[in-house]
Protein backbone atom coordinates (compact mmCIF):
# COMPACT_ATOMS: atom_id res chain seq x y z
CA UNK A 1 0.00 0.00 0.00
CA UNK A 2 1.01 3.38 -0.80
CA UNK A 3 2.24 5.38 2.25
CA UNK A 4 0.66 8.31 0.86
CA UNK A 5 -2.94 6.61 0.90
CA UNK A 6 -2.58 6.34 4.51
CA UNK A 7 -4.05 8.88 6.73
CA UNK A 8 -0.69 8.93 8.92
CA UNK A 9 0.91 10.54 5.67
CA UNK A 10 -1.35 13.59 6.45
CA UNK A 11 0.28 14.58 9.82
CA UNK A 12 3.48 15.40 7.62
CA UNK A 13 2.24 17.23 4.72
CA UNK A 14 3.36 20.49 4.47
CA UNK A 15 3.65 23.36 1.91
CA UNK A 16 1.38 22.95 -1.06
CA UNK A 17 -0.05 19.66 -0.36
CA UNK A 18 -1.02 21.00 3.24
CA UNK A 19 -2.91 24.26 1.24
CA UNK A 20 -4.26 21.77 -1.21
CA UNK A 21 -5.69 19.74 1.75
CA UNK A 22 -7.04 23.32 3.57
CA UNK A 23 -8.69 24.12 -0.32
CA UNK A 24 -10.44 21.03 -0.61
CA UNK A 25 -12.00 20.96 3.27
CA UNK A 26 -13.98 24.35 2.32
CA UNK A 27 -15.21 23.21 -0.50
CA UNK A 28 -16.45 20.14 0.86
CA UNK A 29 -17.96 22.59 3.61
CA UNK A 30 -19.73 24.72 0.74
CA UNK A 31 -20.84 21.91 -1.26
CA UNK A 32 -22.68 20.39 2.32
CA UNK A 33 -24.05 24.01 3.85
CA UNK A 34 -25.69 25.03 0.40
CA UNK A 35 -27.61 21.53 0.36
CA UNK A 36 -28.30 21.43 4.26
CA UNK A 37 -29.51 24.73 3.66
CA UNK A 38 -32.12 23.67 0.66
CA UNK A 39 -32.83 20.56 2.34
CA UNK A 40 -33.92 22.04 5.20
CA UNK A 41 -36.34 24.39 3.55
CA UNK A 42 -37.99 21.70 1.39
CA UNK A 43 -38.61 19.34 4.25
CA UNK A 44 -40.09 22.93 5.73
CA UNK A 45 -42.25 22.89 2.98
CA UNK A 46 -42.97 19.43 2.46
CA UNK A 47 -44.42 19.01 6.08
CA UNK A 48 -47.46 21.56 5.23
CA UNK A 49 -48.06 19.64 1.81
CA UNK A 50 -51.37 17.37 0.98
CA UNK A 51 -49.60 15.25 -0.83
CA UNK A 52 -45.63 14.36 0.55
CA UNK A 53 -42.67 13.18 -0.89
CA UNK A 54 -41.92 9.97 1.43
CA UNK A 55 -37.96 10.13 0.36
CA UNK A 56 -38.14 14.05 1.91
CA UNK A 57 -40.35 13.24 4.77
CA UNK A 58 -38.69 9.86 5.91
CA UNK A 59 -35.19 10.63 4.08
CA UNK A 60 -34.17 14.26 5.19
CA UNK A 61 -34.62 13.57 8.59
CA UNK A 62 -31.64 10.77 8.19
CA UNK A 63 -29.65 12.56 6.11
CA UNK A 64 -29.40 16.17 7.78
CA UNK A 65 -27.66 15.30 10.61
CA UNK A 66 -25.02 13.54 8.29
CA UNK A 67 -24.21 16.70 6.91
CA UNK A 68 -24.17 18.79 9.79
CA UNK A 69 -21.33 15.55 10.98
CA UNK A 70 -19.66 16.79 8.06
CA UNK A 71 -19.91 20.48 8.53
CA UNK A 72 -18.71 20.51 11.86
CA UNK A 73 -15.79 18.04 11.23
CA UNK A 74 -14.11 19.90 8.00
CA UNK A 75 -14.34 23.18 10.57
CA UNK A 76 -12.60 21.09 12.96
CA UNK A 77 -10.46 20.24 10.07
CA UNK A 78 -10.61 16.87 10.26
CA UNK A 79 -9.53 15.14 7.11
CA UNK A 80 -9.22 11.16 6.54
CA UNK A 81 -8.71 9.23 3.27
CA UNK A 82 -11.17 6.47 5.34
CA UNK A 83 -13.99 9.26 5.70
CA UNK A 84 -13.66 10.20 2.05
CA UNK A 85 -14.32 6.04 0.64
CA UNK A 86 -17.07 6.51 3.63
CA UNK A 87 -18.58 9.40 2.39
CA UNK A 88 -18.84 7.98 -1.57
CA UNK A 89 -20.49 4.91 -0.68
CA UNK A 90 -23.17 7.69 1.47
CA UNK A 91 -23.51 9.71 -1.70
CA UNK A 92 -24.02 6.52 -3.77
CA UNK A 93 -26.67 4.87 -1.22
CA UNK A 94 -28.67 8.46 -1.04
CA UNK A 95 -28.78 8.73 -4.87
CA UNK A 96 -29.82 5.19 -5.27
CA UNK A 97 -32.69 5.77 -2.41
CA UNK A 98 -34.07 9.37 -4.12
CA UNK A 99 -34.49 7.22 -7.45
CA UNK A 100 -35.89 4.25 -6.06
CA UNK A 101 -38.44 6.14 -3.66
CA UNK A 102 -38.92 8.68 -6.97
CA UNK A 103 -39.41 5.02 -9.44
CA UNK A 104 -41.61 3.04 -6.88
CA UNK A 105 -43.84 5.92 -5.39
CA UNK A 106 -43.81 9.25 -8.36
CA UNK A 107 -45.73 11.81 -7.57
CA UNK A 108 -46.56 12.63 -11.25
CA UNK A 109 -48.47 16.06 -12.62
CA UNK A 110 -51.69 15.88 -14.27
CA UNK A 111 -49.48 16.91 -17.50
CA UNK A 112 -47.59 14.42 -19.17
CA UNK A 113 -45.43 17.34 -20.96
CA UNK A 114 -43.60 17.66 -17.02
CA UNK A 115 -42.04 15.42 -14.39
CA UNK A 116 -40.38 16.69 -11.42
CA UNK A 117 -36.64 15.68 -11.54
CA UNK A 118 -35.30 16.04 -7.77
CA UNK A 119 -34.20 13.11 -7.84
CA UNK A 120 -32.10 13.51 -10.61
CA UNK A 121 -30.62 16.56 -9.36
CA UNK A 122 -29.38 14.84 -6.30
CA UNK A 123 -27.65 12.50 -8.83
CA UNK A 124 -26.02 15.49 -10.09
CA UNK A 125 -24.85 16.74 -6.60
CA UNK A 126 -23.88 13.78 -5.37
CA UNK A 127 -21.64 12.99 -8.65
CA UNK A 128 -19.99 16.39 -8.66
CA UNK A 129 -18.78 15.64 -5.08
CA UNK A 130 -17.82 12.24 -5.80
CA UNK A 131 -15.50 13.88 -8.85
CA UNK A 132 -14.00 15.52 -6.03
CA UNK A 133 -13.20 12.83 -3.86
CA UNK A 134 -11.91 10.15 -6.50
CA UNK A 135 -9.83 10.18 -9.67
CA UNK A 136 -11.29 11.45 -13.04
CA UNK A 137 -11.65 8.14 -14.51
CA UNK A 138 -12.30 5.98 -11.14
CA UNK A 139 -15.47 9.05 -10.08
CA UNK A 140 -16.30 8.81 -14.44
CA UNK A 141 -16.93 4.77 -14.17
CA UNK A 142 -18.82 4.82 -10.97
CA UNK A 143 -20.90 7.80 -11.94
CA UNK A 144 -21.93 6.33 -15.42
CA UNK A 145 -22.92 3.16 -13.87
CA UNK A 146 -24.65 4.80 -10.78
CA UNK A 147 -26.84 6.99 -13.46
CA UNK A 148 -27.99 4.01 -15.74
CA UNK A 149 -28.87 2.24 -12.61
CA UNK A 150 -30.97 5.44 -11.71
CA UNK A 151 -32.40 5.85 -15.13
CA UNK A 152 -33.70 2.38 -15.90
CA UNK A 153 -35.27 2.30 -12.18
CA UNK A 154 -38.32 4.32 -13.10
CA UNK A 155 -38.69 1.82 -16.58
CA UNK A 156 -37.86 -1.57 -14.71
CA UNK A 157 -40.23 -1.24 -11.52
CA UNK A 158 -43.04 0.85 -12.74
CA UNK A 159 -43.38 1.18 -16.44
CA UNK A 160 -47.12 1.73 -16.63
CA UNK A 161 -46.87 4.48 -14.35
CA UNK A 162 -44.68 5.96 -16.71
CA UNK A 163 -45.74 5.27 -19.87
CA UNK A 164 -47.59 8.31 -20.31
CA UNK A 165 -44.87 10.20 -19.65
CA UNK A 166 -42.45 9.11 -22.14
CA UNK A 167 -41.03 11.95 -23.59
CA UNK A 168 -40.61 14.30 -20.63
CA UNK A 169 -38.84 11.52 -18.81
CA UNK A 170 -36.68 11.54 -21.85
CA UNK A 171 -35.98 14.76 -21.65
CA UNK A 172 -34.90 14.70 -17.96
CA UNK A 173 -32.70 12.22 -18.43
CA UNK A 174 -31.36 13.35 -21.78
CA UNK A 175 -30.37 16.88 -19.65
CA UNK A 176 -28.91 14.99 -16.63
CA UNK A 177 -26.94 12.96 -19.03
CA UNK A 178 -25.68 16.56 -20.35
CA UNK A 179 -24.66 17.65 -16.85
CA UNK A 180 -22.83 14.70 -15.55
CA UNK A 181 -21.01 14.44 -19.00
CA UNK A 182 -19.43 18.06 -19.14
CA UNK A 183 -19.08 17.71 -15.50
CA UNK A 184 -16.65 15.15 -15.89
CA UNK A 185 -15.27 16.75 -18.94
CA UNK A 186 -14.41 19.80 -16.35
CA UNK A 187 -13.30 17.00 -14.22
CA UNK A 188 -10.72 15.12 -16.60
CA UNK A 189 -9.29 18.75 -17.53
CA UNK A 190 -8.57 19.33 -14.02
CA UNK A 191 -6.71 15.89 -13.27
CA UNK A 192 -4.44 16.95 -16.41
CA UNK A 193 -4.12 19.99 -16.32
CA UNK A 194 -2.90 19.39 -12.40
CA UNK A 195 -0.66 16.83 -14.00
CA UNK A 196 1.03 18.90 -15.97
CA UNK A 197 1.68 21.81 -13.98
CA UNK A 198 3.44 19.07 -11.44
CA UNK A 199 5.00 17.81 -14.59
CA UNK A 200 6.61 21.36 -15.18
CA UNK A 201 7.31 22.65 -11.47
CA UNK A 202 9.64 18.95 -11.36
CA UNK A 203 11.31 20.26 -14.44
CA UNK A 204 12.36 23.53 -13.20
CA UNK A 205 13.46 22.03 -9.59
CA UNK A 206 15.41 19.94 -11.77
CA UNK A 207 17.07 22.20 -14.29
CA UNK A 208 17.81 24.24 -10.81
CA UNK A 209 19.71 21.35 -9.16
CA UNK A 210 21.19 20.72 -12.10
CA UNK A 211 22.43 24.43 -12.17
CA UNK A 212 23.62 24.44 -8.93
CA UNK A 213 25.75 21.56 -8.91
CA UNK A 214 27.32 22.92 -11.93
CA UNK A 215 28.25 26.18 -10.24
CA UNK A 216 29.26 23.97 -6.79
CA UNK A 217 31.33 21.60 -8.69
CA UNK A 218 33.29 23.82 -10.85
CA UNK A 219 36.71 24.48 -9.16
CA UNK A 220 37.68 27.62 -8.46
CA UNK A 221 40.78 29.00 -9.33
CA UNK A 222 43.45 31.00 -7.40
CA UNK A 223 43.18 34.65 -8.34
CA UNK A 224 40.45 34.50 -10.18
CA UNK A 225 42.14 33.44 -13.58
CA UNK A 226 41.49 30.38 -15.13
CA UNK A 227 44.47 27.70 -15.78
CA UNK A 228 45.96 27.78 -19.27
CA UNK A 229 47.14 24.23 -20.70
CA UNK A 230 50.40 24.28 -22.52
CA UNK A 231 50.77 24.57 -26.13
CA UNK A 232 53.03 22.33 -27.91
Amino acid sequence: MDAREHDLHLLHITGDERRSFEEKRWIFICLTLVPFISFTATYALQLTQPVQEPYVIYGYPIIMPLMIGSILWNLLGGYSRLAERVTVVILVVTALLHNLSFALQPTLPESPSFVGTASYWTLVLDATVIMLLLPARQAATLIMTLYAVCVALPWVLNFDAFRPYLLAMIRAQTVTFSVLLATLCLAWYRQRYVERAQEALMLRQLATTDLFNLSSAAPAQPGGTRRVAPQD
